[in-house]
């Protein structure tokens, strides 16, 4: 038989690949286009959750088809919120990317640094439907990877944004993104010694963190403004997620599933731990009906917009398709022989 050799990619591999924003974003863009028309195949995330310290660490599979790419596989990936305190990555884990015509996988890479640039891309892609179109000012709660990455993709696809305020309870975090924002934002940066004061009277809301605090409320969520927060609705209070006009997300399943499993959740000191505060808000469109003209994002200044990604695999694999592709091209990563 004909031996297998399987890519393998680090993540320097991964960041060696140059993957420019915009690619980035054209890659996920061409993904929700496929989930609106529905050439698919997903379902929600499945997993395990090893509590230790936290009780929303977790372990997801994600496997997903994309037809018209022509792209398969599936990301194993961990969040644990308390890693920092190891010195270790909040997300790991892995990436396959399969060949869709043997099913033999083609390449192994690590998935956090795609997973940064994955979930920002979405995140900044919804921003350029909900947002205010003269957008002058982004608020951001949560400055580790997740938050660098967002700071990168929301400046990118609006431009019009002069000031980025942070906010972590880290100062050394605020102080790293702020230095490393520098490089390629001219606007202002500020860091912020409070919630309240990083995020009053911002057009966009950028929430990067998975704690329990209800950082979002009403007074802070202004009419006209836009936000989004990674992996559930759980920096808002039920005051400010039920004010928006519009509630987006990027797929319907996935969101009920996790409003499910959220309303069975508890915390450590046997709260109720919902992942949607009063219960999760109708959904007036998917991020990819938005990016495919089937309903429209902003339609007056005034309307307050929340968008909750949750996380679709099928974003991750086209991303991992693009990843293999420049790998092939650069000679970059190692073989591993499977057979």
């Amino acid at each position: 038989m004909k031996p297998i050799d399987v890519l393998l990619l680090s993540r320097a591999d991964v960041m060696a690949l140059d993957l420019t924003t915009a690619e980035v974003i054209d890659v996920v863009t061409g993904a929700l286009r496929e989930h609106a028309a529905g050439t698919y195949e997903m379902h929600p995330k499945i997993g395990v959750h090893p509590t230790g310290t936290d009780p929303a660490n977790f372990i997801h599979a994600m496997p997903a088809y994309l037809h018209g790419l022509g792209a398969c596989g599936l990301k194993w990936v961990a969040g644990f919120a308390q890693n920092h305190r190891r010195d270790l990555p909040n997300v790991t884990g892995l990436q396959v990317y399969n060949d869709t015509e043997t099913g033999i996988p083609l390449a192994i890479m690590e998935c956090g640094y795609l997973t940064g640039l994955r979930t920002a891309a979405v995140s900044a892609i919804a921003a350029t439907h909900g947002a205010p179109a003269d957008a002058r000012t982004l608020a951001l709660v949560g400055c580790g990877f997740e938050g660098t990455m967002h700071v990168r993709f929301i400046t990118h696809v609006l431009p019009s944004i002069r000031e980025v305020r942070l906010r972590d309870i880290r100062a050394e975090a605020m102080t790293r993104l702020a230095r490393e924002a520098a490089a390629s934002f001219p606007g202002a940066i500020i860091p912020c010694g409070d919630n309240a004061s990083c995020l009053a009277g911002a057009d966009v809301i950028a929430t990067c963190t998975n704690g329990d605090d209800q950082v979002v409320d009403l007074d802070s969520f202004k009419p006209g403004a836009f936000a989004v927060g990674i992996e559930g609705g759980c920096a808002y209070t039920a005051e400010a997620l039920h004010a928006a006009e519009k509630f987006i997300v990027d797929d319907v399943a996935l969101a009920e599933y996790f409003d499910r499993i959220g309303r069975e959740r508890l915390t450590a000191d046997g709260r109720p731990d919902p992942e949607f505060p009063g219960g999760m808000p109708p959904v007036y469109a998917t991020i990819g009906e938005l990016v495919a003209g089937k309903k429209p994002g902003r339609e007056a200044a005034t309307e307050r917009i929340i968008a909750v990604p949750i996380g679709m695999a099928i974003c991750d694999v086209a991303l991992a398709h693009l990843a293999y592709a420049r790998a092939l091209d650069r000679g970059i990563g190692q073989r591993f022989r499977l057979q």
